[in-house]
């Protein structure tokens, strides 16, 4: 394969798409709170602020751009998976976009349910669910007025 290539490339494409977004997501999400952990570090220069936004530029800001393009990077070449030329890393790479073919595979043999099959079972355990509730109630309220009776509660 080609230094920075896509290892099987066409291959799993919307379980690769789906897992990247998810780990983009949370990737972005870990960045934020780092800003915030980050919060009160002091401006780079005086007054300065990024353009069309007016936000000052703090090093908690360039630390946690700086984690999101890193972590943007380990996703990247993790679920594309990249060849580096660091050994450890391309084998961990490789067999991520393995699992993610596997899965994409699997989930196509899957039969899914039709759409009066999914309202049918949503309805059944919607019910199930108010009945057994009634139940616990009733119960407990059985229990409680014994229990108040007897001068427990």
């Amino acid at each position: 394969m080609a230094a920075w290539g896509v290892y099987k490339k066409g291959q799993g494409i919307y379980s690769r798409i789906v897992v990247g977004i998810a780990l983009g997501v949370l990737g972005l999400y870990a960045a934020i709170s780092l800003h915030n952990v980050l919060l009160d570090l002091p401006n780079v220069a005086q007054n300065t602020t990024i353009p069309l936004v007016g936000v000052g530029l703090t090093w908690g800001l360039i630390c946690s751009f700086a984690f999101f393009a890193v972590l943007g990077f380990l996703i990247y070449i993790f679920v594309a998976g990249m060849e580096t030329g660091v050994r450890p890393l391309d084998n961990s790479g490789k067999k991520v976009v393995e699992f993610l073919i596997e899965t994409q595979g699997e989930l196509q043999k899957v039969s899914w349910p039709t759409k009066y099959e999914l309202v049918g079972s949503t309805a059944v355990v919607i019910i199930s669910v108010v009945v057994i509730g009634i139940f616990v109630l009733g119960v407990d309220w059985f229990v409680s007025l014994i229990m108040g009776y007897i001068g427990v509660l």
